[in-house]
């Protein structure tokens, strides 16, 4: 048995009833409501409100206190810092910064969680697989890559980091600072460092202390970090899906039933005329509905996305710079994440091209349809349908930039040519 045919034969025996009993929207749950990010309230789910509340502006306090400590800890240790340790510590002031404005503009945003609910219960593929064959086939072949796309970024998430915190633990057991007076006069390493009120060099239990809280910020700036970019991945495959079924349905237009092949000598009937209103306005709906929900999706993610790029084009450059070095201690700290953070933005911006590609087929779709045998009341309204068809619909980046594959290599290449001029200085 393939593996699609046992995820739809679970769905039959299973019973779902909507997008929200599929394993991978479970998985996007159950994360995002360790961050107070999943539409609980929206969804009509039971909810501690003064919880919510509580955890949300623990979540912003959070965010802010390692952004200041980070800071500080710079600000007091800058003469003790080695190379390599100063672009660690760029490297976490920067990622705190992206976490803190993420929980500003999406946990804290009712918009967000309005667009999320309206994705589980309006626009999401299940609610459109009954319009046509192809539509079932099209809603299949999504919930597979979404199913294991999903599997795929939590085992990133997961394995990230990981090798983040234990890379540092390794490096201390293989030092012996595990030993009894095996410090020295070295200093415990950590994967991220702050200014504590206590000491976390040398005493033991600081050290313990200071690993178990960065164990919880990095899953949780993990969870920020990779889990929204999958509830955004999830919803542009089936944006995705949505152009899919309306390009197959334009090109699947019915022709005059009088003749067997299209001649724009012959016009459809009465009766026909009728049907094609109906199928054109049927399809210019739906293009409004897709087209809506693009917009509302830059709009809602917009400001991340730009802050999201930003934190690529200046860690990209830390990071190769950081690499450059070409030590063992540098390549095992920083190769992994220079790979890592370059494949998520390699991945997100080809995901994001989908959209683009793929709304740019539609102006093609709608010139097919056969407007030679219609009336002037239809062809007027094929016409209105092409107009709004010839600008490809993109998700933007604060209004400014189109999220996607040309958008990545302008923030390689910046980073590469920052790269080089540092690294010559």
């Amino acid at each position: 048995m393939s593996f699609r045919k046992f995820l739809f034969e679970n769905e039959a025996v299973d019973g779902i009833t909507g997008p929200s009993d599929y394993l991978y929207i479970k998985i996007l749950r159950f994360t995002l409501d360790v961050i107070r990010s999943w539409p609980r309230k929206e969804l009509g789910e039971p909810e501690s409100a003064s919880f919510t509340v509580f955890m949300k502006y623990f979540y912003l306090v959070l965010t802010i206190a390692t952004v200041v400590g980070s800071i500080l800890y710079v600000v007091v240790h800058v003469a003790e810092l080695s190379f390599l340790e100063a672009g660690l510590m760029y490297l976490i002031i920067l990622m705190s910064f992206l976490d803190a404005l993420t929980v500003m503009s999406l946990t804290f945003s009712e918009k967000y969680r309005v667009l999320a609910k309206d994705f589980l219960t309006k626009i999401h593929l299940f609610y459109y697989k009954d319009r046509s064959k192809a539509a079932m086939e099209i809603h299949k072949k999504v919930h597979l890559i979404s199913h294991l796309f999903s599997l795929w970024l939590l085992f990133q998430m997961l394995s990230g980091l990981s090798l983040f915190n234990l890379t540092p633990m390794y490096s201390n057991l293989a030092a012996g600072k595990y030993k009894r007076g095996g410090l020295g006069n070295t200093t415990f390493e950590h994967s991220l460092y702050y200014l504590y009120p206590f000491n976390t060099s040398t005493d033991v239990f600081g050290y313990i202390v200071a690993c178990i809280l960065h164990w919880i910020i990095s899953y949780l700036c993990s969870t920020w970090f990779c889990m929204f970019n999958l509830f955004i991945s999830l919803m542009v495959f089936n944006l995705w899906g949505h152009f899919k079924i309306l390009i197959i349905t334009l090109e699947e237009f019915p022709i005059p039933k009088s003749i067997g092949t299209l001649q724009s000598a012959y016009k459809y009937s009465q009766e026909e005329l009728l049907e094609v209103a109906e199928k054109l306005k049927d399809c210019i709906n739906y293009h409004r509905v897709i087209k809506n929900f693009t917009n509302r999706m830059s709009d809602v993610f917009g400001p991340m996305l730009f802050v999201y790029y930003s934190f690529h084009q200046a860690s990209g450059c830390l990071l190769l710079l950081e690499c450059s070095q070409m030590t063992a201690q540098a390549l095992m700290r920083y190769l992994p994440l220079t790979i890592i953070l370059t494949q998520q933005l390699i991945q997100l911006s080809v995901i994001f091209e989908l959209v683009g590609s793929e709304s740019e087929k539609l102006k093609d779709a709608v010139y097919s349809v056969p407007w030679e045998c219609m009336d002037t009341k239809n062809r007027k309204m094929v016409r209105f349908f092409l107009m709004n068809v010839q600008e490809p619909i993109h998700v933007k980046a604060m209004g400014i930039a189109n999220v996607g594959v040309t958008t990545m290599a302008a923030i390689l290449k910046t980073s590469m040519s920052y790269f080089t001029f540092l690294r010559s200085m």
